[in-house]
């Protein structure tokens, strides 16, 4: 199978509708929901782009489905919920990936973040 061009991590309104205009624009999209349920509705509400969307069950499966460097969208809730999937990334990811927070966050963490990766091998 053809390893996707980008990841993202959270099926709510929000990265649902980015994954698909993301599809939409013919680049092959990874997704990932911490539900199986989430997942498997997005794909199967997904119509004609369905063959532009790998489901992935893990964040090891995102990464491997996705082709280096690996850029993996973030859009679930601000805050905790971010902080915990960036670390669980850490453990997935390699040098020279990248980590992109597209949703609410207040400036102040996205600056912890971006400090706390720093070093890291993985861009922020």
């Amino acid at each position: 199978m053809e390893k996707a061009e980008i990841g993202l991590i959270g099926l709510g309104t929000m990265g649902s509708n980015l994954a698909l205009n993301i599809a939409e624009h013919g680049h092959r999209i990874a997704v990932f929901n911490r539900t199986k349920a989430r997942t498997d509705a997005f794909v199967e509400n997904a119509g004609a782009l369905r063959d532009m969307v790998v489901p992935c069950y893990s964040l090891e499966e995102l990464a491997a489905a996705i082709r280096p460097p690996r850029p993996i969208i973030i859009m679930v809730l601000a805050g905790k919920p971010v902080d915990e999937q960036i670390e669980a990334l850490r453990g997935v990811l390699s040098a020279n990936d990248i980590v992109i927070d597209a949703g609410n966050a207040n400036f102040r963490d996205t600056m912890r973040r971006f400090s706390e990766l720093s070093g890291s091998g993985l861009t922020f």
